[in-house]
């Protein structure tokens, strides 16, 4: 007794089965592989062709039983030509024989092809024709496979979108969004022109350096001779009267030299006296006398160097002020020079604002122009201020980078103390916003390239 007959496998079963391979390919040529071989499964055919399409043109990629195919050979070269002639037709028919190629190329069709050949176009985003498919068969297929390759070739061209997407990267979803007539074009485009206008809008230019406030009448005290700090009678920031002692210089040298002096002043003295009586004695002595006199004028004027020279070792202030330096410690024991400077006294009642501006950062500085100063220990209340000086010449700042210094006078009524630093902002003339932003980067790029 014989079993049941075995069942047919539906058609749309095996569809889906090849669906989900093509879903599962990871890479086109894999893809292009099972397009060219599993199709086999729902339609007999003799050999499938695979041609990649590129815009306009349209390459042999993969054929059926085959790991390689040479695109320059004679089957090869032969078979682009004559899909490049039949692929305008795609849209009324699929099949295709013979008298559709031109006479060159129709002579060696029976030597390639059998007498019918099925051609389907696999299409991707936009309806643009992603590969191509030929199905050299010997038989006609049924009506029902038109539907049947359709539908696999809808999922095959979701598929190659898919991976050329990820194989392009970010090139292709620009492309995409950036293409003619897309919205994201008509953006970009409204776009461009929005940043052309907002780059001519009409800016005030400014800079932000930083800056300190500062006395513009101040007097600088050095130190008279030369010795060793002994001691620092004014404290820094304190306000002192003319007059008062400032710095004391060490004696203990300058004692000791001037007691010296006094001796020798002494001893000149003495040698004086003897040298007179010896003259008065023998006439031929006389001149050694005056040797003698001129020696002891010697002396008084070492002694007399020496005592004004210790009446110097008390550095007195010249004016009345607020005394300006670092602290003590760093000067006690300090050895100094004639000239050196020691201290500022500042007059608080006059004070401005003393800012620093980078060479690279520099606009056009103009006596007269407004700038506002916001301090760090209160920057929600600005200062107004005005540039009094701008140096011509770049100097080294006290950060060590090559600047102008500005010196400006604080608006009548504002109440800082002396010392505060922040940052000064600095208007200058209007200009575009496209040069506002742009002048640093112009100025570096003219540079490095020389024009």
């Amino acid at each position: 007794m014989s079993g049941p007959a075995p069942q047919a496998v539906s058609p749309w079963r095996v569809l889906a089965s090849l669906a989900d391979k093509a879903r599962q390919a990871q890479t086109l040529q894999e893809l292009q592989f099972l397009m060219a071989n599993e199709t086999f499964v729902l339609l007999p055919y003799r050999s499938a062709l695979v041609f990649r399409c590129e815009g306009a043109q349209c390459r042999l990629a993969c054929a059926s039983g085959l790991a390689f195919i040479d695109r320059q050979g004679p089957y090869g070269a032969w078979a682009e030509q004559a899909v490049a002639h039949l692929r305008p037709r795609l849209g009324t028919q699929d099949v295709f024989t013979a008298a559709d190629l031109p006479p060159e190329l129709a002579a060696t069709w029976a030597e390639y092809w059998p007498a019918q050949v099925h051609l389907h176009a696999v299409r991707g985003r936009d309806n643009t024709d992603l590969a191509l498919v030929a199905y050299l068969t010997d038989h006609v297929w049924p009506e029902s496979a038109d539907g049947l390759l359709a539908t696999l070739h809808q999922v095959h061209g979701v598929c190659m979108q898919a991976l050329r997407d990820r194989r392009q990267g970010w090139r292709a979803r620009v492309s995409r969004a950036l293409g003619p007539g897309s919205r994201g074009r008509r953006y970009l485009l409204a776009g461009c022109a929005a940043v052309l206008l907002a780059l001519l809008v009409p800016v005030r230019q400014f800079i932000i350096a930083p800056a300190e406030i500062v006395s513009l009448d101040t007097t600088v005290l050095t130190s008279p001779v030369e010795g060793i700090v002994a001691e620092m009678r004014a404290q820094p920031n304190q306000p002192v009267k003319k007059g008062d002692v400032l710095v004391r210089l060490d004696d203990t040298a300058l004692r000791n030299r001037l007691e010296s002096a006094r001796q020798a002043l002494g001893v000149a003295r003495a040698d004086f006296l003897a040298g007179a009586h010896r003259a008065f004695v023998a006439a031929d002595r006389s001149a050694e006398a005056g040797v003698l006199k001129g020696r002891i004028q010697e002396r008084l004027a070492a002694v007399a160097f020496l005592e004004e020279q210790l009446a110097m070792l008390d550095i007195r202030a010249g004016r009345d002020g607020v005394a300006v330096y670092g602290q003590a410690n760093d000067w006690v024991g300090r050895p100094v020079s004639p000239g050196q400077r020691i201290m500022e006294l500042a007059d608080e009642r006059a004070l401005g604002v003393s800012v620093w501006v980078p060479v690279a950062d520099s606009i056009n500085l103009e006596r007269g122009a407004r700038l506002q100063v916001l301090l760090y220990a209160d920057p929600l209340h600005p200062l107004e201020a005005t540039i009094e000086e701008a140096s011509y010449h770049a100097i080294k700042s006290p950060d060590g980078v090559a600047a102008y210094r500005v010196r400006a006078q604080l608006a009548p009524g504002e109440k800082v103390r002396l010392g505060l630093r922040g940052s000064a902002k600095i208007s200058g003339e209007w200009v575009s916003l496209g040069y506002f932003i742009f002048r640093r980067p112009l100025s570096v790029a003219r540079q490095w390239l020389g024009v």
